[in-house]
């Protein structure tokens, strides 16, 4: 990919949003398909108005977990712009169902670890301290998405699974892990991206912290453009907007790295 200067970025998002502008005011605006991943989403919705706004197209998000936006795109659903980790992306590049040309990184979510609003947040400064901590719970409360694969299988590292097989609480994603916390009574204890935890810190929770350094992981999110794209300029346009210096900036805000 070639690198361009701050000032080249500022120049190319202002040519490209000229040009997305000049494009709606001709022939209308246009609607892009954008599919998610969840760990994304809390920056999305803050750039989707701004991309609105400034180019006069309209963003339409989907969101679901990784491997659910693979199986829609593999039966046949028509997203123009994808985001999602490259264990997705690069199987569909390969299929040509997902163009290379483009294809660019919007960041990567480390795990961290929440609890409800209110209760007492437990140690996680050192790994023995976080197994501790786990064993000390009432309920462990992770995702069936890339976060919840992750942390399972630091579970049986840690030599954990059995102790918190009988208090482990699956969720669907992260939001539903979220929820979950929210509304506990107990010592529960939950696990998920901390871009997700933070978009929910205003609804009953609160981020104790992200796993300590040694445990921790960090998912990458590539941005691509479907070849079966209404239109491939469009949504080149889109992941270039999304992965500009200003951008970024705004997905830092969310916790994403």
């Amino acid at each position: 990919m070639t690198r361009v200067r701050a000032d080249d970025s500022k120049v190319l998002g202002f040519v490209l949003a000229l040009l997305c502008l000049l494009s709606a005011t001709a022939s209308g605006a246009a609607e892009i398909n954008v599919f998610s991943a969840g760990a994304v989403e809390p920056g999305l919705l803050e750039l989707a108005p701004l991309w609105n706004r400034e180019t006069g197209h309209v963003a339409r998000l989907t969101v679901a977990v990784p491997a659910v936006l693979r199986q829609r795109v593999e039966a046949g659903e028509t997203p123009d712009v994808l985001i999602a980790p490259p264990a997705v992306v690069d199987p569909l590049v390969t299929a040509g169902k997902a163009s290379a040309d483009g294809r660019a990184r919007v960041g990567r979510a480390g795990v961290g670890i929440v609890v409800r609003t209110g209760a007492p947040a437990p140690d996680i400064s050192s790994t023995d301290r976080f197994k501790e901590a786990l064993l000390a719970s009432d309920a462990v409360v992770y995702n069936r998405a890339s976060t919840g694969t992750y942390f399972e299988r630091l579970l049986e590292r840690l030599r954990l699974a059995d102790a918190i097989k009988a208090k482990a609480v699956r969720e669907s994603d992260g939001a539903a892990v979220m929820t979950r916390v929210a509304r506990g009574t107990g010592r529960e204890i939950g696990v998920g991206p901390i871009t997700e935890i933070r978009a929910f810190e205003a609804k009953g929770i609160r981020l104790v912290g992200p796993l300590p350094p040694d445990i921790q992981n960090y998912t990458a999110y590539d941005a691509v453009v479907l070849t079966s794209a209404k239109s491939l300029d469009l949504g080149r346009a889109f992941v270039q907007f999304i992965t500009s210096a200003s951008a970024r900036a705004k997905f830092t805000a969310t916790g994403l790295d």
